[in-house]
């Protein structure tokens, strides 16, 4: 009766996405519906039918679903995010209609797009929007030239599933499975199997440790170029495909692979930084920002076998559900 009661009293936000399924703007909503929640705020989420895992996500977190936007479904809310711009564009006839007064409306740039078309596209987002919402140091030049609404920087945070006292159990447990006795080094790769992803650079590196018996490596993912891994002789490399819980395997290794080199925010990367790993990545801006620029023009063998010759043991930010919370906390 209590959550019922304060259920009626919460303000409401509306999440836009494009259908129901696990992908980066699925998840980053996912993750802002659960801290909104501890700042009362409760969520609906308006997306097509498509996967039945993530609907059932959201009914386990108790957020509301609904398959179509509407007029009544606007005047609900106090507060609309868009995760596309499919969904930017449905909300201009609400616009045009007044039907967006006194709704607080937050753009979230999923997607990096050359200056032409972010200069068009800021004209919607500067008409419909009261609040644009930066997750990556890579669009700042774009950003201060083309958006005139409030804008935030907050980085897409990941919420950890596991406490730390616990990690020691998990990486017992996940080792014991996989047959991976306590003395290895677990080097770990996480994606979905695209050529941006750099999946054959990952798979080429375990090719050179192959006859150094003290590595292993964990390859966790699936898709298009998945024939790359297929076509793989060797027996230094486990492959798990997707599994609905990266972070368990994360916690059980020592060394995470980060091989892409264009990404606005990767998520893959922000856990395995949560989950405290070595993390070894190519020297990019975005890498440079998030990892204190503890990255590399080429990654080698050397380099793993010496990594801590080369990384500096600095503290790098978490981008936690504290983190999230402080940053949200400030807007509402």
């Amino acid at each position: 009766y209590y959550l019922q009661i304060k259920k009626c009293l919460m303000k409401k936000a509306l999440h836009l996405l494009n259908s129901f399924k696990h992908g980066g703007a699925e998840n980053v909503a996912l993750n802002y519906s659960i801290v909104l929640d501890n700042l009362n705020v409760s969520s609906i989420f308006v997306a097509k039918k498509e996967s039945p895992k993530y609907i059932e996500l959201l009914i386990k977190n108790n957020f509301r679903y609904e398959i179509e936007l509407s007029i009544p479904l606007i005047q609900e809310v106090d507060y609309i995010f868009i995760h596309s711009n499919q969904n930017l564009f449905k909300l201009l006839k609400y616009k045009i209609l007044g039907k967006l007064k006194n709704k607080q409306i937050f753009y979230i740039q999923h997607l990096f797009y050359p200056e032409k078309k972010f200069r068009l596209l800021s004209k919607f987002i500067n008409y419909i929007c009261t609040d644009f919402i930066q997750i990556t140091p890579i669009t700042s030049e774009l950003v201060n030239k083309y958006i005139k609404i409030n804008n935030h920087f907050i980085v897409n945070f990941y919420i950890t599933k596991y406490k730390k006292d616990i990690w020691k159990d998990i990486r017992a447990n996940i080792r014991k499975e996989e047959n991976i006795s306590e003395d290895k080094i677990l080097v770990t790769y996480s994606a979905i199997f695209k050529p941006m992803k750099n999946l054959k650079k990952f798979i080429d590196l375990a090719y050179s440790m192959k006859d150094n018996n003290k590595y292993i490596f964990l390859l966790i993912g699936d898709g298009e170029q998945s024939y790359l891994i297929k076509n793989y002789k060797e027996n230094n490399i486990i492959w798990k495909g997707f599994v609905n819980d990266v972070e368990k395997y994360l916690v059980a290794s020592d060394i995470y692979c980060f091989m892409s080199k264009k990404e606005m925010m990767p998520m893959a990367l922000i856990e395995a930084i949560n989950t405290e790993k070595i993390i070894i990545a190519y020297k990019t801006e975005l890498n440079d920002f998030l990892l204190k620029n503890n990255t590399f023009e080429h990654i080698t063998s050397d380099i793993l076998i010496n990594i801590d010759d080369y990384i500096k043991e600095e503290k790098l930010e978490k981008y936690d559900q504290t983190y999230a919370f402080n940053k949200l906390q400030k807007i509402f």
